[in-house]
C-alpha cells in the first residue's frame, strides 16, 4: 500500500492519538462498554438477519468479542474469525464452537489448526469491523496491516459494522481510494449509520 510520506505521517499521528485514549479506559471500563456494545450488536438487524457472519478476535485493549462470539454461535450464526494467511491477507475461518479456539500470535484467539474450515468471503452476510479510529463518514483507521481492506472487497454483499468505543471516534480520518469504510458504528453510547460509505 503506497501512501504519501505527508499523508502516512498523518495517518501514524492519529493512530498514535487514537490508540493512547483506547489504552487509557480502565479494564473495568473496557469490559462494562464492551458488554453494552456486545448488546447492541447482537440485537441489530443486520446481525440478526444475517446467515453468515465474519467477527473478530480482539486484542486486550479492544472491544471484547468473546461474549459475542459465543452469543452469535448461540443464535445458531455461522461464523467465522480472521486467519492470516500472508503479508495484508487473511481469510475467514469458521468457529465450530468456542472449544475450537486456542491463543495464537500477539495473544489473540485463532480457531485450531484441525478444526480449521475457511468460508468464502463472497458469501458473508455481515463483517464486524475492529478498527484504531472511525469516523461519522464510515471512514476506518486500521492498525496499518492492511487486512481489511484488502479483504472487505471480497465480502461485496455484507453488512459492515464497525465496534469501538465512544473515545474513538473522530472526524480526522485522511482516506484513500482503497481504503474501505463501514456502514455502521457500534459504540456503548449509540448505534450509528454512517453519512456515507
Amino acid at each position: 500500500m503506497n501512501e504519501g510520506g505527508d499523508f502516512a505521517g498523518q495517518k501514524r499521528e492519529l493512530r498514535k492519538r487514537m490508540l493512547a485514549a483506547r489504552r487509557a479506559l480502565t479494564e473495568a471500563e473496557r469490559a462494562a462498554y464492551s458488554a453494552k456494545i456486545t448488546e447492541k450488536l447482537l440485537s441489530h438487524s443486520a446481525v440478526t438477519q444475517a446467515q453468515k457472519i465474519f467477527a473478530y478476535a480482539a486484542m486486550q485493549d479492544e472491544v471484547q468479542t468473546k461474549p459475542l462470539l459465543s452469543g452469535l454461535l448461540n443464535m445458531g450464526k455461522k461464523v467465522a474469525i480472521p486467519w492470516i494467511i500472508g503479508k495484508h491477507v487473511m481469510e475467514a475461518a469458521l468457529v465450530p464452537s468456542m472449544d475450537a479456539l486456542e491463543v495464537g500470535a500477539y495473544g489473540i484467539l485463532t480457531v485450531r489448526e484441525e478444526r480449521r474450515e475457511i468460508l468464502p468471503p463472497q458469501e458473508l452476510d455481515c463483517v464486524i469491523v475492529p478498527g484504531v479510529a472511525f469516523g461519522m463518514d464510515g471512514a476506518r483507521l486500521g492498525m496499518g496491516g492492511g487486512y481489511y481492506d484488502t479483504f472487505l472487497p471480497k465480502a461485496e454483499r455484507a453488512v459492515r459494522i464497525a465496534t469501538a468505543f465512544q473515545c474513538q471516534l473522530t472526524d480526522d480520518i485522511p482516506r484513500l481510494p482503497h481504503d474501505c469504510g463501514v456502514d455502521w458504528i457500534i459504540t456503548e453510547q449509540g448505534v450509528f449509520k454512517v453519512s456515507q460509505k
